[in-house]
Formats: C-alpha cells, sequence, structure tokens
C-alpha cells in the first residue's frame, strides 16, 4: 500500500513537472509572439512616423518653395522698376548740417508707404497654411542714396557722377611710393571744378593712368578761400608714372546707380551760361540713367541773388526747364512762394510777402532771412512733394500691384486713417 502511494506521488510529480514546464514553455511561445508582434508593430509605427516626417519636410518644402518663388517675384519687380533713387545735387540737396535733407524725407516716405508695409502673406493664397515660416525675414528695401555735396557747380556734380569726368590738365608724376602728390585738373571742357568742398560725395576712390589711389583738397587752399588745390595719393607703392594733360580721372560714383530713378537739382552755384545751358547739362546727367529712362524728376533753381541776376532769368529758366522735362520738373521757387505755404499750414508774414513780390523764397522757407539755404521745413515739403509726384506719374504702380501694397495700405487706412502720417510725423518730428 504504502508503495503504491509513493509511486502515485512520483508520477504525480512528474505529471506537474510537465504540466509547469508546458504551461512555461506556452507563456514563453506566447511572450515571444507577443514580442515579435510588438516589434512588428513599433517598427510600423516608426516606419509610418519617418514617413510622415518626410512627407512634413517635403510639404513644408514645397511650401518654402511656393513662397520663395513668390518673394522672388516681388524683388524681381522692384529691381525692375524701383531699385532704388539717386539724387544729384550741391549743397541745396545735401541741406545745411545738423537739419533735414529732402533725400532723408523722401526715404521716410518710401519706407513707410513702400517698404514697411510689405507682407509677403497678404498676396499669398492659403497663407495660413504657412503659418511656421518666418514671414519677417521676406522683406524689401528701395534706398535713396544722396549724391550731393558743397557749394558745387554743374561741372562738379557732372564730374562726381562721371558723365563729364575730371581732366588731368597739367602734367604730374605719380610717385612710386604712396605719398600725396599735388594735382590740377578741370572738366573735360576746361571748367573750373571744385570737389571735395562739401564731403566726398562719391568721389572717391579715383582711379588715374591705372592706379587707384585718393584725391584730397589741400586744406590750406580750401581756409585761404583763394584757388583751390588738390593732392593725388595712390592706394599701394608701384612704379613711377608720368601722367599726361588730358587723362580722365574716374570716380567712385562713375559706375554707381545707373539704374535707380533720378532726381537732378543743380544750377544753385553754376555754371550754365543760360536756361538753355543748363538744360544741356542736366540732360547729360539724366544720361546716365539706363533704365527706366523716361522716369525722373528736375528740381529747378529757387534764386536769382547767386548765379542769375534777376527774376525773369531765373523765370526763363522755369520755362526752359518745364518744356524740356514736363511734368517730371519741378519749380522749387514757385512752390515755396506758393503751395509751398498750404502744404505747411503757414500764412506769409509782412517779411514774407515783401520776398514773394519779387518772386524769391521767403524767410519762413530758409534757415535765416539773410541766408539762400533752406531750413528743414522746406526740406521736409520738398521731399514728399518728390514722394508724391512720383506716385502721380506711375513710378510705383507696378510694385504696388505685384506687391499687394494698395490692398494693404486701405485696410491699414481702414483700421487707422493716420497711421502712415503718424509715422511719417514721429521720424521727422
Amino acid at each position: 500500500m504504502w508503495e503504491d502511494t509513493q509511486k502515485r506521488r512520483k508520477i504525480l510529480n512528474v505529471f506537474l513537472v510537465i504540466l509547469i514546464l508546458i504551461v512555461v514553455a506556452g507563456i514563453a511561445y506566447f511572450g515571444l509572439q507577443l514580442h515579435e508582434q510588438t516589434a512588428a508593430h513599433d517598427k510600423e509605427l516608426s516606419e509610418v512616423y519617418v514617413q510622415q516626417q518626410q512627407q512634413q519636410a517635403e510639404a513644408r518644402q514645397e511650401s518654402l518653395t511656393v513662397v520663395d518663388g513668390e518673394y522672388e517675384k516681388d524683388l524681381k519687380t522692384v529691381a525692375e522698376y524701383l531699385p532704388g533713387i539717386v539724387c544729384w545735387g550741391d549743397n541745396t540737396t545735401a541741406a545745411v548740417s545738423g537739419l533735414l535733407n529732402f533725400p532723408y524725407v523722401l526715404q521716410t516716405y518710401i519706407n513707410t508707404y513702400l517698404c514697411d508695409i510689405y507682407d509677403l502673406s497678404s498676396s499669398i493664397e492659403n497663407a495660413t497654411d504657412y503659418s511656421r515660416l518666418d514671414w519677417k525675414k521676406y522683406k524689401i528695401n528701395i534706398p535713396v542714396v544722396n549724391m550731393a555735396a558743397g557749394k558745387e557747380s554743374t561741372y562738379t556734380v557732372m564730374g562726381r557722377a562721371g558723365v563729364d569726368p575730371y581732366i588731368v590738365s597739367k602734367e604730374f608724376t605719380i610717385p612710386a611710393e604712396a605719398e600725396p602728390v599735388g594735382i590740377s585738373f578741370t572738366s573735360s571742357e576746361g571748367m573750373v571744378v571744385t570737389p571735395l568742398t562739401g564731403g566726398d560725395a562719391g568721389v572717391n576712390n579715383v582711379f588715374i593712368a591705372g592706379i587707384e589711389g585718393k584725391l584730397s583738397l589741400n586744406q590750406e587752399s580750401y581756409n585761404n578761400y583763394g584757388t583751390l588745390s588738390y593732392s593725388f595719393t595712390r592706394l599701394t607703392p608701384g612704379s613711377e608714372v608720368v601722367v599726361p594733360p588730358g587723362t580722365v580721372i574716374k570716380t567712385a560714383s562713375e559706375d554707381l546707380y545707373h539704374n535707380y530713378i533720378h532726381v537732378i537739382f543743380v544750377g544753385m552755384y553754376g555754371d550754365y551760361t543760360n536756361a538753355d545751358d543748363l538744360v544741356r547739362q542736366v540732360k547729360i546727367l539724366l544720361e546716365r540713367q539706363t533704365q527706366n529712362s523716361d522716369r525722373y524728376i528736375v528740381l529747378g533753381p529757387y534764386t536769382h541773388n547767386i548765379y542769375t541776376t534777376s527774376s525773369s532769368a531765373t523765370e526763363a529758366v522755369d520755362n526752359a526747364m518745364l518744356a524740356a522735362f514736363g511734368s517730371r520738373y519741378i519749380s522749387i521757387r514757385k512752390y515755396l512762394i506758393g503751395d509751398g505755404y498750404i502744404d505747411a499750414g503757414k500764412t506769409p508774414t509782412n517779411d514774407d510777402k515783401f520776398y514773394i513780390a519779387q518772386e524769391i523764397v521767403p524767410p519762413t522757407f530758409k534757415v535765416s532771412s539773410n541766408s539762400e539755404e533752406l531750413n528743414s521745413l522746406a526740406h521736409r515739403l520738398i521731399g514728399k512733394l518728390i514722394y508724391t509726384r512720383m506716385d502721380n506719374l506711375g513710378y510705383f504702380d507696378e510694385i504696388k500691384e505685384e506687391l499687394y501694397l494698395t490692398e494693404t495700405t486701405k485696410q491699414i487706412l481702414k483700421e487707422d486713417p493716420q497711421y502712415f502720417e503718424s509715422i511719417i510725423n514721429n521720424i521727422l518730428k
């Protein structure tokens, strides 16, 4: 009996062991199956994630391609129709140091009405789909370059611009070392020219006989108010070079700004023999504009106290300019003795009326009553006048259309009618 019980227990134990092994094997099997299924699922999820990431990257790249394509179109339009504006002139453009000058005012209007409100997203369909893009990086820039300095004659300005270049008038030798040497030069027509009296304004660096260097005004001659004398200093040492008379002096600005819209304001300080001669010289300056050559602005001298001897002579200049350039011509003199008061919101004083009767720009718009220099108020009015005239002539039409600026402007003014003026007033205050 006892032996049978022991035998049964052994058999039972063996059975239990086998059963446990079977269960463990089953659990292990199902665990392995579950692990394989989980691994397969994870792999599938990973592949889906990678695929989604790739699709998102492709979609984002497609979005960038669309946006960048639109941006390139906008930049192309700007480059074609309004890459920049260059103002050629003398001290009447440069203005008295510390005061506003009209190129700066014009730049303020260009920035406010054209550049700063540019919003690429407003011209793209479903722009919200591209919300992850940094729209702020899509900007435009339309520079207004002030190329004016000093009480310069028309020939001095033309020489800086490279259209009637400065010509060496006396033979001189450029030394081998980078040391200054005296130099004499005139305009190509033999007229006296006096660059650098009010700043560089695109003169340096110059090239003479293929040698690059700097032209400098000898301060002693300037301080003594005598005949001005100049020096040339090569930038790097080399061989000694003899420079004969007639050698052209190539200025730095000669190759610059040819595709910019030109604003010309010359003639306040000579040299021209009559109104037709001034028109001829202005046309020479305008010939350097190689792009949109029918888009420019010409301003006329505003006084007969310097290089015209009477109001009739100044009137002759206005008439000749108007006949030559039409609506692209602005008579600063007539504006400042007429509509300038309305635009400034001012009434002529008794002193003003005395000057207006003589058709001379009155003290309200000058630095002082005995000065011919225009003050900040006058320059502010002129800058706005030039912008308005350009706008009326359609100089901005293409970029307004392509860049969606008209619609943006309407929306801004609808929300805040004083938006633009408040910005400009804050900048020019």
